[in-house]
């Protein structure tokens, strides 16, 4: 697909630096290895957001939220379709820096698993600063000159309190000079690894392949209202009682007041008779194994288009819990990872290209109008 990459915003250089590419448009791979290093968690979007705007043909006007998420709209505005994904990801953030120059480290939401923070210890990172980003290395002792206590305490019982970033500075203010400062997201080094068999590997890359799927769709012709849309703060649940809703979720609902929404997500997958099989194509869920008109919607379009669907039935997931009572419908199309929320994440890359083919079909169709 086409499209002209606007030039003329500064912060460009600093994703440039970051992905190492010229932002050239590209196919849905080359879009998924754009996107994949951009840091992107609760809070801080804003380099991802700009990324997705500078790839979006530059014919469609960019909406927004004001609180972070992003959409653009085909075909007509009435009754429309909402697709949406999430713009943010799970991740640390800078919660201070001791006299010595280490950084310390926080979260802005609750972890996705309790041994999420776990996977810091001796991995390097990236701080995503004003200035650009500033790379580092969770701090690891050397093992065999611990004490069998001591090791025990620093990695079975790994915590964020025992977590220190090392930027290769001596004190507050060299890491400060740098342009670190406090609440800057803290990532990852985003190492992208092609493996055997269209499989690849990378911390939130299924959050990236999708959030690449739909900057792919936005130049496919509509049969009705549709709504792409990237939500921020989608890791942070509203207040309220009962099911606790994604705080952008939410305010997409409020923005765009959609007739029907599908939600484009992640599923953790694995081998086994329950579980999302990787390769086998993108998993419909639903909270009720039950036919439904969005349901038969999606499922006449991925026969259209000749993509093998894999179902299940499960719970709403607070992604999706705001659309539970749109007048048409609501259903979760979720892309299967392998490894899900680890810096590993393995991804299939003929699902990415099955998810894409059916959504495109879907929207074609006139958006299961």
């Amino acid at each position: 697909m086409n499209r002209k990459i606007p030039g003329k915003i500064g912060l460009f250089l600093a994703l440039a630096v970051l992905s190492g590419s010229s932002l050239e448009p590209a196919d849905l791979k080359n879009l998924v290895k754009e996107l994949f290093p951009v840091p992107s968690i609760s809070g801080n979007e804003d380099l991802l957001a700009a990324k997705v705007r500078a790839l979006l043909p530059p014919a469609l006007a960019v909406e927004a939220d004001g609180l972070g998420t992003i959409a653009v709209r085909l075909g007509g505005r009435e009754g429309p379709t909402l697709l949406l994904a999430a713009l943010d990801g799970y991740g640390h953030m800078v919660s201070g820096i001791t006299p010595e120059g280490y950084l310390t480290l926080d979260r802005p939401a609750a972890p996705p698993h309790a041994r999420f923070d776990a996977f810091l210890l001796g991995r390097a990172v990236v701080v995503s600063t004003a200035r650009g980003p500033v790379h580092g290395v969770v701090a690891q002792p050397a093992m065999h000159l611990l004490t069998q206590e001591r090791r025990k305490a620093l990695v079975e019982d790994f915590s964020l309190e025992t977590a220190f970033v090392d930027i290769a500075v001596r004190s507050e203010k060299e890491a400060r000079a740098k342009g670190v400062e406090l609440l800057d997201a803290v990532t990852f080094r985003p190492e992208l690894t092609e493996l055997a068999g269209g499989l690849w590997s990378g911390p939130s890359l299924g959050l990236k392949a999708v959030a690449a799927v739909l900057v792919d769709l936005a130049d496919a012709p509509a049969g009705g209202g549709t709504v792409i849309a990237w939500a921020a703060q989608t890791k942070v649940a509203a207040r309220g009682r009962g099911a606790r809703p994604a705080l952008g979720a939410l305010r997409a609902k409020a923005q765009w007041g959609p007739a029907r929404a599908v939600i484009v997500d992640v599923i953790a997958g694995a081998d086994g008779e329950r579980a999302p099989v990787p390769g086998k194509g993108p998993v419909l869920i639903l909270p009720k194994d039950e036919p439904s008109p969005i349901r038969q919607a999606l499922e006449r379009a991925a026969q259209a288009a000749g993509v093998s669907l894999q179902f299940l039935a499960a719970a709403d997931s607070p992604l999706a819990v705001p659309f539970a009572d749109a007048p048409a419908g609501a259903a979760t199309l979720a892309l299967p990872v392998r490894f899900l929320n680890t810096p590993s994440e393995v991804v299939d890359i003929r699902d990415v290209t099955a998810l894409r083919d059916l959504l495109e079909k879907f929207i074609g169709m006139g958006a299961g109008q």
